[in-house]
């Protein structure tokens, strides 16, 4: 289980002192009581009776460093030039403070702390927001059947689904929408439309602003004229951004139904967001080979 830190990346430890010790063996031994790398632990502070360090990372593993302060005063205890008294213990704010749990209750914390993590993914899983996309739509130049049949489908799948509007022409304007549904504790995020090869079309783009590792597979591929196709062609976007899964679906109405019944039975077999493109693509490009051969 992993922890974030939230900026209170120090621990200290007092009746401690220090004769001709070699910092970076101090700080090296306090890392590898937590489980780290001696690189992303340094000692930033060095006073009569108190040593403090700094974790070089935002995260880290929960199981790692809970209850580990007896760990961390037996090695630092059997170092030259570190000499601990009897009153030696870790101290820090935030999630570091658990190093000085008891191992007994330490375990008990992990194991409540893994318990709501798991409620709370789970409930947030449920949640999805569908989006559309296009000045066509915002316009009212062509309707939206695809919000409405994606939000039914999620509801008979047992989502809790709303709609979210529409995406603008924009990447960024696009992804910033993007990023207030995940805010909001969205676990499934969907957008239609926008995955073309045009200069206006941006949801595959936006996704990758949020996740730049997100699995974008082509469905069709073609020679730019830079008249009217401005890309190589048209592809999808699976993405994951902490809890969620953000899916950018075409905008064809029979394409989105595809790409949403692929998905929703993808996400219900444990699909990864890689296999789960492919498997969401895959079903796309069967469709076009069947029309266009």
């Amino acid at each position: 289980m992993e922890w974030d830190l939230l900026e209170k990346t120090t621990f200290w430890i007092d009746d401690i002192d220090l004769s001709k010790a070699d910092l970076g063996q101090v700080a090296a031994v306090a890392a590898a009581a937590l489980g780290l790398a001696a690189r992303e632990v340094m000692v930033v502070d060095v006073r009569p009776g108190l040593v403090a360090f700094d974790i070089l990372r935002r995260k880290v593993q929960a199981e790692a460093v809970a209850g580990k302060e007896g760990e961390i005063l037996r090695r630092l205890g059997e170092l030259p030039g570190v000499n601990l008294g009897r009153g030696a213990a870790v101290h820090s704010e935030g999630v570091l403070g658990l190093i000085a749990l008891e191992p007994e209750e330490a375990a008990r914390v992990l194991a409540a702390s893994a318990g709501m993590a798991r409620n709370i993914s789970q409930a947030v899983a449920r949640r999805a927001i569908v989006f559309a996309s296009g000045t066509e739509v915002i316009a009212g130049k062509i309707k939206d059947t695809n919000s409405p049949y994606i939000l039914e489908a999620l509801q008979k799948a047992g989502y809790q689904a709303r709609y979210g509007g529409i995406l603008e022409d924009d990447a960024t304007a696009a992804a910033n929408r993007l990023e207030g549904a995940l805010e909001e504790g969205y676990g499934l995020v969907i957008t239609t439309g926008g995955v073309g090869a045009e200069d206006k079309d941006f949801s595959v783009e936006a996704i990758l602003r949020l996740d730049p590792e997100a699995h974008t597979p082509w469905i069709l591929k073609f020679k730019p004229d830079y008249h009217r196709h401005h890309k190589e062609g048209v592809r999808i976007a699976v993405g994951q951004a902490g809890l969620a899964c953000l899916v950018a679906l075409p905008g064809p109405h029979e394409e989105a139904r595809l790409g949403c019944e692929r998905l929703l039975a993808g996400l219900e077999q444990g699909l990864a967001a890689g296999p789960l493109a492919e498997y969401i693509a895959g079903a796309l490009r069967e469709r076009w080979r069947n029309m266009v051969g």
